[in-house]
């Protein structure tokens, strides 16, 4: 089960209440989540850190001012961004980064030999316990969000609109066997309607930050290429290949919207075919009629020349014919391409979807697999921002609370999280809403205390899990 982070996007109007961690139930199992699929725990809340157990074994990590050590790149990650305007700014400090795993980024954090961890997943409960434990308060700052959508043809039916993680999982993963939305989804009987189209997947390529997410969050490799998924997955460089992989090109579209026009000019020609022929029939019955009947040279030339007329219009109706065939078969083409089309189901990033939401029908994702009480979570700025939308993912900073106040680590936070919104926007990231963003300034600034997060005595619930064998330990 993985946890949506919920502290700053979902408790903007009263950011010192206690708030339980919203539990997405999304069918990741902690022992087999990969690096960037960690969790928090069943049992987090976030406190006021007054309140906190142990406040008073709360200690400064040791570290030489003027130097910020940061550890961890997450995938997609805006720090870079962040730590290029700092510098081009005027920022004072030398900013070194330690470009580990997530896992590792967070032992080093917690061993007190760095000062910010990078990461695109909360602190886990055997990270936080590792970290107090050494007298480390973590405290996580967002900076972004992103999120991965499903989306197919908009106004496409297939029978459901609501997968269940692990259903995601079954479908994009290699080998997969479900090739019919028949197969998937609430709403309807599993595997019960052959009218229902055929599964067809299509996303980015493997050198796309959402593609990398998606395979690490959903699929389970920590370093995802095409191996990972499916053998028929549709790869694209662009986002604008997997649109038009799932909706048609606007070239089709087009010319499916000649269609019935184009069929009728091609019937129309056809029948005026036939008549046209009945006309040069009758013209040449004319010419032999007054060369019988020893017509007048000005009656004959006149039978004559309605001949002639008559022939030529047939042959233009000829020489039109071909082009006519080929307009129509090509609308037709297209047609057909329009509905070949119908049932795939794209993997997009959020704010691609968002640019083109007219075209796409957008997924729910459950926060459950159980099929008798699903959970089907809309994506939408908000959701995605609060982490409750199954695949979201919130851009974070982790940094000890008692460093806070720290004036090169203060000012590095302070100015990334005032540049955030725009550099967020150019990294095509969903951005902090202005109130979330607020909030963290005001941790900085010191008129209102941060939300930390806090596991309660004896709610270790990850004990024995991969997450806790390679990040408490410190293997």
């Amino acid at each position: 089960m993985r946890p949506g982070l919920k502290s700053k996007g979902a408790a903007l109007a009263c950011a010192s209440a206690i708030l339980m961690l919203l539990v997405a139930g999304c069918g990741v199992n902690p022992d087999e989540a990969p690096q960037s699929a960690g969790h928090s725990g069943l049992d987090a809340n976030y406190v006021p850190p007054q309140t906190g157990e142990k406040a008073q074994q709360r200690k400064a990590t040791v570290r030489e001012a003027g130097t910020i050590r940061v550890a961890g790149k997450a995938q997609g990650s805006l720090t870079p961004d962040l730590i290029k305007a700092y510098n081009a700014g005027g920022g004072a400090s030398q900013i070194t980064v330690d470009d580990e795993s997530e896992n590792q980024a967070f032992r080093q954090f917690c061993a007190g030999k760095a000062d910010i961890v990078d990461s695109a997943r909360p602190i886990s409960e055997a990270e936080y316990r590792k970290c107090i434990a050494n007298g480390i308060q973590p405290v996580q700052f967002q900076v972004a969000s992103d999120a991965a959508v499903l989306a197919i043809k908009n106004e496409t039916d297939v029978g459901t609109d609501c997968l269940s993680f692990d259903e995601v999982r079954n479908i994009f993963r290699a080998g997969s066997t479900i090739n019919s939305w028949s197969q998937v989804g609430y709403g309807h009987d599993l595997g019960g309607d052959a009218n229902e189209p055929r599964m067809k997947v299509a996303g980015p390529d493997e050198n796309s930050n959402v593609f990398g997410f998606f395979g690490q969050y959903v699929l389970g490799d920590p370093e995802p290429t095409m191996l990972s998924v499916r053998s028929d997955y549709q790869a694209f460089p662009t986002d604008a290949g997997v649109r038009r992989a799932v909706v048609g090109s606007n070239k089709d579209f087009r010319a499916a919207a000649q269609f019935e026009r184009s069929r009728q000019t091609y019937q129309g020609i056809l029948d005026s075919l036939a008549e046209n022929r009945r006309a040069v029939r009758d013209a040449e019955a004319e010419v032999a009629k007054g060369i019988r009947d020893g017509r007048p040279p000005e009656d004959k030339a006149r039978d004559q020349q309605k001949l002639d007329e008559a022939r030529k219009n047939l042959q233009n109706l000829v020489d039109s014919l071909p082009a006519a065939r080929r307009y129509q078969d090509q609308n037709r083409a297209a047609l057909r391409r329009l509905a070949e089309v119908r049932g795939t189901l794209g993997l997009f990033r959020f704010s691609y979807y968002e640019a083109f939401e007219e075209q796409l029908r957008p997924m729910e994702i459950s926060a459950s697999n159980d099929f008798a009480h699903p959970e089907c979570i809309f994506p939408s700025q908000a959701t995605v921002t609060n982490a409750t939308y199954p695949l979201a993912r919130q851009l974070l900073l982790t940094i000890n609370y008692k460093n806070m106040t720290d004036p090169d680590i203060n000012d590095f936070l302070v100015r990334s999280l005032s540049r955030s919104q725009q550099l967020a926007e150019d990294a095509a990231l969903v951005p902090l809403p202005d109130d979330t963003q607020q909030t963290e300034l005001a941790w900085l600034n010191g008129s209102s205390e941060p939300d930390i997060i806090f596991y309660e005595s004896g709610a270790a619930t990850t004990v024995g899990t991969t997450q806790e064998a390679n990040s408490a330990s410190g293997e």
